[in-house]
């Protein structure tokens, strides 16, 4: 019986076999890996390191339930930011809608760290935290947060309406609320509530540039237009771990618009001196401000 010769292999057949099985061997490697890291990214206990992280602060976080947000991180909904110390009642922040996702920008600089995104109060916020320095840094921006949504300050009889906007960055020790810092923040459709006002007052349009130093938030531009009063104020407002203990020393100036002014009387009289470029002293802290 006559057989066919045998043809052997061309040279260069096995060795692009061999790149063939091993790019397919890595490419299901890469896939595992990546596989991998999305599983621990986005079940990775997000709450609770959080909570390790503020607890020198007195905060805590809380979501009540966690799941993968494709293709990186994790999204919490119900997430509350709160105060741990006894004095303080209820949530300080409350969100639906938080996701939190490796900042790669960040890691390229040989500091890993994280991309918060969060719906608040109408508004969105984009946070960005890495290590730095022993502490942690933090890049924020705000846009369109209504104000009369917020419950950080809580003064009876007042309140305030409106939307703010603005970025910054902070820098955080492992047992500081803030050490350093800087950013602008703008306020739309500014509006207060007051005791002693008939009517709401409208602020308008505001702008404000503050720092912040070991622990002193400055105030370097505050500023209102287009409404029913007119406000500057500058000055510098010391942080203490309780924040409604805070010490206050701003000055300011008022200056009402003249159709506004009987619908002002009665809240103006109660300053120390009728409204002009003499300004006022605002002292003590944030739980018992003091006007002189």
């Amino acid at each position: 019986m006559l057989r066919s010769p045998r043809i052997p292999d061309a040279p260069g057949n096995s060795s692009a076999q061999y790149r063939r099985t091993r790019l397919v061997r890595v490419g299901y490697a890469a896939v595992g890996l990546t596989l991998f890291a999305a599983y621990l990214i986005s079940t990775f206990p997000y709450s609770a390191t959080l909570s390790k992280v503020l607890a020198p602060m007195g905060l805590e976080v809380s979501s009540a339930s966690q799941s993968a947000s494709f293709p990186f991180g994790a999204r919490l909904a119900g997430v509350r930011l709160s105060s741990t110390r006894p004095a303080s009642a209820g949530p300080l922040i409350e969100s639906p809608a938080v996701t939190i996702a490796p900042a790669f920008l960040s890691m390229l600089t040989l500091h890993p760290g994280v991309r918060v995104k969060a719906a608040l109060y109408d508004g969105v916020v984009n946070v960005t935290l890495r290590p730095s320095g022993g502490g942690t840094a933090i890049s924020y921006d705000l846009d369109s947060v209504d104000i009369a949504r917020q419950r950080l300050v809580a003064i009876p009889g007042a309140a305030a309406a409106g939307t703010i906007s603005g970025s910054g960055n902070l820098w955080l020790s492992s047992g500081d609320i803030a050490e350093t810092g800087d950013g602008e923040l703008s306020a739309a459709g500014l509006t207060l509530t007051a005791p002693f006002a008939r009517s709401p007052i409208r602020l308008g349009d505001g702008h404000s540039k503050f720092k912040l130093d070991q622990g002193t938030l400055t105030i370097e531009e505050f500023r209102t237009g287009g409404g029913d009063l007119t406000l500057t104020a500058a000055g510098t407002i010391q942080l203490a771990p309780d924040p409604g203990q805070s010490e206050l020393a701003i000055e300011f100036t008022l200056s009402p618009a003249p159709a506004a002014a009987s619908q002002l009387a009665l809240l103006l009289a109660l300053l120390p001196h009728p409204p002009g470029p003499q300004p006022y002293r605002l002292t003590g802290t944030l739980d018992a401000p003091r006007i002189s």
